[in-house]
């Protein structure tokens, strides 16, 4: 054999090494591309968009399940403020200009009605008292005259020009003690003060100021020695009955309808997680915020252990009406779209999966009110709602 002809050969079995290779890559490459296909999660089908098909090996982590329902209360929840209530809050101001002589109450204090708070040196009281006195003594020589004029005239002893004069003076004196005696109650004296003043004929010019009411010092900026007037700002002492108090939040005014007065209103506070205050809404504003659009609304709370303080943040929940029955899917079941739908992935052989759009109402304990889109007993992905579209969205 000559040696072109060995070229020959040695070529032709190059070229069939290469050609046999070329053919190995190509059937491993496929058989590659053929697992990595079949080890694919999500696959979806030709036949509609809305379509996805999930592996075995997932289905577990979707909580397949049928649709139920549930009773859904109709509830609306708002945060609101606690503060004092205003109708059984009194400022307690001295009813005449003066200095404080004595304080008998600090904050924190518990005090009753007709208590004596502090006290004020009046000097208008010292005249009022001299006057009270004065007119006192002046009536009681006018009765007695009086009376032994009219025995007098029976006997014809005196004119009946000098008895009509002695009825005179007696109405007179009469006319001016009862002056100098509501002179005396514009202090703010009881009966049985002025009694004790009259009996005893002592001047004094320091007046107990009084708690007009039950309840709690929950402010006092009274000192010894300080000026007061009446209805001058700060009240030298405020008392309150901190057993009942307001609740005050603003609501949008689309849902004003929904609120009236006698509603039942459950409070929680930050400070008090695990337990609710009960009340209802004694209150609703007659004006809406023109700047926010919300309206005013208030609600008396009971809190019978004074654990509620004013100021204090709460979230206030009240009942509209009876509760719901409804169709109910849990929480995880629902994706929120990029178009601000609402759906679910509904499966009826629990491995292809379609989505459905349905329209939302009340979520409460976990579960959200389908009020359109979906029957009850459907099968649907329970959870993982959200990863289902994810998974879609990145399959187009």
């Amino acid at each position: 054999m000559n040696p072109s002809q060995n070229s020959k050969k040695i070529l032709s079995l190059l070229l069939a090494i290469i050609i046999t290779g070329f053919l190995a890559f190509g059937f491993m490459s496929a058989s590659k591309n053929n697992k990595a296909k079949e080890n694919e999660a999500p696959q979806k089908t030709t036949q509609d968009d809305d379509l996805i098909k999930v592996q075995d090996n997932q289905l577990k982590d979707l909580d397949i399940g049928p649709v139920g329902s549930q009773a859904f209360e109709q509830k609306r929840q708002e945060v609101g403020m606690i503060d004092f209530n205003q109708d059984h809050t009194v400022s307690v101001f001295s009813p005449y200009q003066g200095k404080i002589k004595n304080i008998y109450v600090k904050a924190g204090d518990q005090v009753k009605a007709g208590q004596p708070l502090f006290t004020v040196e009046i000097p208008d009281l010292a005249q009022a008292s001299s006057n009270l006195i004065s007119t006192a003594g002046i009536l009681k020589l006018a009765n007695e005259t009086l009376a032994r004029a009219q025995d007098l005239y029976t006997t014809k002893t005196v004119s009946l020009k000098e008895l009509e004069q002695n009825t005179s003076d007696q109405q007179t004196a009469k006319a001016n003690y009862l002056a100098a005696l509501k002179s005396m109650r514009l202090f703010g004296l009881k009966d049985e003060d002025i009694a004790k003043l009259l009996a005893s004929k002592k001047i004094d010019i320091e007046m107990p100021v009084k708690s007009p009411i039950d309840g709690k010092i929950v402010s006092r900026s009274a000192a010894p020695g300080v000026l007061v007037q009446p209805g001058n700002a700060p009240a030298p002492v405020v008392v309150s009955n901190t057993t009942q108090l307001w609740m005050i939040a603003s609501v949008p005014e689309s849902e004003t309808a929904l609120y009236h007065v006698g509603q039942n209103v459950e409070v929680t506070t930050q400070a008090y997680q695990n337990k609710s205050f009960q009340g209802n809404i004694s209150y609703i504003a007659d004006a809406v915020d023109s700047d926010t659009h919300r309206i005013a609304i208030r609600a008396n709370i009971n809190d019978p252990k004074h654990e509620l303080k004013a100021q204090m943040l709460a979230n206030f929940t009240i009942t509209l009406g009876e509760p719901i029955h409804s169709v109910a899917v849990p929480t995880k079941a629902i994706a929120r779209e990029n178009n601000s739908s609402y759906s679910v992935w509904v499966t009826s052989d629990q491995k292809t999966f379609k989505r459905r759009t349905v329209k939302i109402g009340i979520t409460q304990n976990n579960y959200i009110q389908i009020i359109e889109g979906l029957n009850e007993g459907e099968v649907i992905a329970r959870d993982k709602g959200l990863f289902l579209s994810n998974l879609y969205a990145t399959m187009h």
